[in-house]
């Protein structure tokens, strides 16, 4: 279920930034956390999914899909205080 969601919510993404791969994940956590991300978590999400890219060889689509994924399980999003 949550990589379905996930696949979704990527696709939502790329519809609705530009392709640049660090406005795109700004756009997936402000939407996780319901608030601005600051510059670390933005960078730790552009360098996650770039590894994903450089490293394992996936797609610019399946790289966002799979930091998705991450971003839906996050304490912050999962948790309410």
């Amino acid at each position: 279920f949550m990589q379905e969601q996930a696949a979704i919510f990527a696709h939502f993404a790329s519809d609705a930034v530009p392709v640049e791969l660090a406005t795109q994940v700004a756009f997936v956590l402000s939407r996780v956390f319901q608030r601005t991300p600051n510059a670390k978590e933005v960078e730790r999400g552009v360098r996650f999914a770039a590894e994903l890219r450089d490293e394992n060889q996936l797609s610019h689509e399946a790289a966002l899909e799979a930091f998705c994924l991450v971003a839906l399980n996050l304490n912050e999003f999962l948790y309410l205080d």
